[in-house]
């Protein structure tokens, strides 16, 4: 039994590690991808066009550009442990450039930085 809560539970940290960026998607690959999040869609002042909605109780929004295309994910992580979780784990898969920023090299030759900040709105996770 213990061995099969802890796949299970490695199954679903996998997803949702995953599923924080989704840079270069569609609005549609993102939906279909998460066919079971509900998505709202609302636009920034600037009328940058974003979806978001909760997945294993964090917050995400992804932004689009002109084209589509996502250039610009937030994560905002449930909780102080759900934060710890998080900096923890980038520190491990991710090349570290400072205590609040991360690299990763994809194997497609892209690269996606991650940046932890701290503002008016809370504490959360932005990739780009």
């Amino acid at each position: 039994m213990k061995k099969i809560f802890i796949l299970l539970l490695f199954v679903l940290l996998r997803l949702f590690v995953y599923s924080q960026a989704r840079l270069g998607w569609t609005e549609t690959q993102i939906r279909n991808d998460f066919s079971t999040v509900y998505f709202t869609t609302a636009y920034t002042d600037d009328g940058t066009k974003y979806i978001y909605g909760m997945y294993n109780g964090s917050n995400l929004a992804y932004f689009f550009d002109e084209n589509g295309l996502c250039d610009f994910v937030v994560l905002y992580p449930e909780d102080q442990g759900a934060l710890n979780y998080f900096v923890e784990l980038y520190n491990r898969k991710y090349v570290i450039i400072s205590d609040t920023k991360w690299k990763a090299y994809l194997t497609n030759g892209g690269v996606v930085n991650i940046e932890l900040k701290n503002d008016d709105f809370g504490t959360f996770f932005i990739f780009y």
